[in-house]
């Protein structure tokens, strides 16, 4: 380990600040010895000088530009499926990146509640009115409920249809928002929403009509409870359909974006095209794509398939997003019905890195530095993963999440990344 990362490690686990430029790697050592079935020697971005150019181009230029310029946000998209949706794993990567490069906001959020699912604890959302339905990526292509960027979709036909969003008090960091971004579906016959305080105060009305995916309004001062609420202002007006609400604070520094949904497999984004077609709103610099585990676990998993399934993301992503990085990683080791080690996800992998170097992508091999082949059951053992053996614990995916910010940091800590 090199000398100043030795030295950060020591101010990380005392909670003292540190220049975002030193901040390259935590405690690999102390993570080694806590958990010795982890490989943390392993623990880096493959190809990430030339796979993460831009990214790291831009968290350099970070600090130079004033939050009033669209430079001034660094922008990351995580896509993934159950690993993701509860944000365990991407809210400890987002809140370490954030820690060091500046907290923007809470960025992309979806209201799970109201769709009846699990979500993140960085914002609580409830229905208070009217009838709901809800779509996610896994359903066959639906004209009527198109699925979005969030991979799913809400819909209502009642005028007055309303939900709240709340920040929890008690979390942190602070995910207090100053403008709020309705992404919903414009036109003739969408309503109009109402943004409220909890006292019922109007902060502002958007418009059905506008034209344009993104909504924005700014608020008065720093909100953290808002109620928004569907509504009818003529008689061609008869359906609100949410894609999702953007959460900023109006600083300069670090948004990222997870989008997860329980089940997903690359075949099912890419059969949304106005999922790729959404995600430029979000000015992404990076795409981090964590799917394979739904991939390996299909019957007769074919990698021939999947690497074409893949190249079919990777070039719609690329192509929507011309500027953005991509770095893919490999899904965790898992086992089957509890019992048997699922040797696809070795196959599965080969193809990920196969095609990476093809491309010149960045790489990261979790199931390497998770512990090879068979290790879930030791993570189980360390209360780490869930009974299944496929999914993990709170307290692992948190080690997860923080595995992939000290990779990412220790290829940024490098000269030739810059």
């Amino acid at each position: 380990m090199r000398p100043f990362i030795r030295l950060f490690v020591v101010c990380l686990l005392l909670g003292n600040s540190w220049p975002a430029r030193a901040q390259a790697v935590a405690p690999l050592d102390s993570l080694q010895a806590t958990y010795p079935f982890l490989r943390t020697a392993a623990n880096h971005i493959e190809n990430a000088q030339l796979g993460l150019q831009h990214f790291y181009r831009r968290l350099a230029q970070l600090p130079l530009l004033p939050a009033v310029l669209p430079g001034g946000r660094v922008s990351v998209v995580h896509i993934g499926d159950s690993h993701l949706q509860a944000d365990e794993f991407s809210g400890r990567t987002r809140r370490e990146l954030q820690r060091t490069y500046g907290n923007a906001g809470r960025g992309l959020a979806f209201p799970f509640r109201v769709a009846k699912t699990g979500g993140s604890p960085t914002f609580r959302t409830v229905a208070t009115g009217g009838q709901w339905r809800a779509r996610r990526v896994l359903a066959a292509p639906d004209s009527t409920l198109p699925i979005g960027l969030s991979g799913l979709s809400l819909i209502t036909n009642d005028t007055g249809a309303a939900f709240t969003l709340r920040i929890p008090a008690q979390h942190q960091p602070n995910y207090g928002f100053t403008k709020l971004t309705l992404l919903r579906q414009p036109g003739p016959a969408a309503f109009d929403w109402q943004v409220r305080t909890a006292q019922g105060r109007l902060l502002g009305t958007l418009r059905g009509s506008a034209p344009g995916l993104a909504a924005p309004l700014l608020l008065d001062s720093v909100r953290s409870y808002v109620e928004l609420n569907t509504v009818r202002g003529s008689a061609r007006q008869t359906t609100g359909l949410l894609y999702g609400l953007l959460l900023e604070n109006g600083h300069s520094g670090l948004l990222y974006h997870a989008i997860g949904v329980n089940g997903a497999a690359v075949r099912h984004y890419n059969r949304a095209p106005l999922f790729f077609a959404q995600l430029p709103v979000l000015q992404p610099d990076l795409f981090i794509v964590s799917l394979g585990t739904n991939d390996a676990y299909d019957a007769g998993f074919d990698p021939i398939v999947f690497g074409q399934q893949l190249d079919t993301l990777v070039s719609r992503l690329r192509h929507r997003c011309p500027h953005a990085d991509v770095l893919l990683t490999a899904p965790a080791d898992s086992y089957r019905a509890r019992r048997y080690r699922n040797p696809d996800l070795a196959r599965l992998r080969t193809v990920l890195r196969a095609y990476c170097t093809e491309h010149d992508l960045a790489y990261w091999d979790f199931a390497v530095v998770q512990g090879g082949y068979g290790s879930m059951r030791a993570w189980q053992q360390a209360g780490l993963a869930q009974p299944d053996l496929v999914h993990f614990t709170t307290k692992g995916y948190e080690l997860q999440g923080l595995l992939l910010y000290l990779a990412l940091q220790d290829g940024y800590a490098s000269p030739s990344s810059r």
